[in-house]
């Protein structure tokens, strides 16, 4: 996608883009798919002779590596404006970071979230700006690891290089990805997105969850995404951790502006 100049990717722009999606609201009404607003709204900015692209790719680069992520922006506005659109009962602080991790990814200036399940659509819009397009400079935070094995060390140290070059506020997948690439650059061994068997009375269960991280078969990684990991992360953590057949697990808490107090080793039982 090469972004458009354009003198106006603010109020103006914005609002005859609002104003468009509020017309397919109008008409169409909340309750259906989002991927029918998508295409009405699609159709709408079309007759508009609004310039725009639709489920554009988004890829994740880390250190020079195109890393997989399936991330697709929903629709762009001439290179400058980001529409992600929702039809949800309510909006969660999971889709402002989801709406942030692609204006940075993308190196988009501004975006709006809209939920189109709402009564009133002008009620179900969040606008945000990306107030950080180059990379993220703040140093790693310093973690006492001393009272950690050699393989949880390592997992550390390479979370603290991930959290330098993004920084927080991305989505889970994004630093999942980063991490599990970093231990890869360092000749450690990482399984991703295993599926979940359970044996519950003799009898398996194959969960529709998949498995964090797995480090060189014995140590389970959870990416957290949170403001502060609570008893009831760990308590979740470690339901995955016995599914996955293992006795060590950790939580890394990528969202916290320091690490320290934000990894926690835990055990199955």
């Amino acid at each position: 996608m090469k972004p458009i100049k354009h003198e106006d990717l603010g109020d103006e722009l914005s609002g005859r883009v609002i104003g468009a999606a509020m017309e397919v609201h109008r008409e169409l009404g909340p309750g259906l798919d989002e991927a029918d607003y998508e295409l009405a709204l699609h159709l709408e900015l079309l007759a508009l002779g609004i310039e725009h692209e639709c489920q554009v790719p988004l890829p994740l680069f880390y250190k020079g590596t195109k890393l997989d992520c399936g991330y697709r922006m929903d629709l762009v506005i001439l290179g400058g404006l980001l529409l992600e659109l929702k039809a949800l009962e309510k909006l969660h602080p999971v889709h402002e970071a989801q709406l942030l991790t692609y204006l940075r990814l993308a190196r988009i200036k501004l975006g709006l979230l809209m939920n189109f399940n709402s009564l009133l659509l002008r009620k179900g819009i969040i606008r945000r700006a990306n107030s950080r397009e180059s990379v993220w400079q703040r140093p790693p935070a310093q973690v006492d690891s001393s009272s950690f094995d050699d393989l949880s060390r390592e997992v550390i140290d390479a979370a603290m290089e991930v959290q330098s070059h993004l920084g927080p506020g991305l989505l889970k997948s994004a630093y999942e990805a980063c991490l599990a690439h970093e231990l890869g650059l360092r000749g450690v061994r990482v399984t991703c997105r295993q599926p979940l068997h359970l044996l519950y009375r003799d009898q398996l269960i194959t969960s529709q969850k998949q498995l964090p991280l797995i480090v060189q078969d014995e140590l389970m990684v959870n990416c957290l995404c949170i403001e502060d990991i609570t008893p009831i992360h760990i308590a979740r953590s470690r339901s995955l951790l016995r599914g996955a057949r293992l006795d060590s697990g950790m939580c890394i808490n990528f969202h916290a502006q320091s690490f320290e107090d934000q990894i926690k080793r835990f055990r199955a039982y």
